[in-house]
């Protein structure tokens, strides 16, 4: 796990690095939309990276597919997060789908893309960079927090209790009925093994040896709690400054 944090901290230089160029040169609405819509598609690009370059090969690139069903549906948060990510910067500023996108985006996504990086299962598995598949996990991990990172940057994130208690809770309950979707989809499609297997959102069992109670609904519920915690002390903390969010 130690090559994996240094590899980690690398790249959160490098994101920090680039941050700060973007919060100096890029000022403009427009310029901030297309930036964003970029950075994730280039999160995309590497996620479906091994793909498609077995397709261009023209060699097992169905049986990829296969054994990676996030590359079929969005089965884990930053599957969404990701593709949230895509569609963010095409709707109006003032809407409250972006709204719901813009918390949905930036606060779950801090916290799934930093597991991701540190916590990475394909590293966990094979603790090796070596292998591409598990370096580019990694870093897509971090082009994804690079481009959730812009928001507060561009001044987008705004602290308010109640409203982001509200966008968070309908965000958990849409990962729910996501994560119920996809795993109804592989046991119709394939198997009921084959859906327990997939296990999306963590809603079939639980993603901890020896934790079998520690399923999606508790961690929702554990999330929600501690989302109220941050929301109440940023919250606070904004009040006391007269500030109205993060960023510029």
């Amino acid at each position: 796990m130690l090559r994996l944090t240094i590899f980690n901290i690398f790249l959160l230089i490098a994101i920090s690095a680039l941050l700060v160029i973007v919060k100096i040169t890029v000022r403009s609405e427009k310029a901030q939309r297309i930036l964003f819509l970029i950075s994730a598609v280039v999160t995309i690009l590497f996620h479906y990276s091994s793909f498609l370059l077995l397709l261009i090969k023209g060699e097992g690139a169905s049986d990829y597919l296969r054994s990676n069903p996030n590359l079929i549906l969005p089965i884990y948060p930053c599957n969404v997060v990701m593709w949230s990510c895509l569609i963010l910067p095409l709707l109006k500023e003032k809407s409250k789908l972006r709204e719901l996108l813009t918390d949905y985006v930036f606060w779950f996504g801090l916290v799934s893309t930093l597991v991701g990086m540190f916590a990475n299962v394909d590293f966990i598995r094979n603790p090796t960079l070596a292998d591409y598949d598990i370096a580019k996990s990694v870093i897509a991990h971090a082009t994804l927090l690079f481009n959730l990172m812009m928001l507060p940057v561009f001044g987008k994130i705004k602290i308010n209790l109640w409203r982001n208690m509200k966008n968070i809770f309908i965000s958990v309950v849409g990962m729910y009925v996501i994560g119920l979707y996809c795993n109804l989809i592989f046991e119709v499609v394939g198997s009921p093994e084959k859906a327990y297997e997939v296990n999306s959102m963590f809603i079939i069992h639980s993603p901890f040896e020896g934790l079998d109670f520690l399923r999606y609904p508790v961690i929702a519920l554990v999330a929600l709690v501690l989302y109220f915690v941050v929301f109440l002390i940023c919250d606070m903390i904004k009040n006391k400054k007269g500030g109205r969010g993060f960023g510029r």
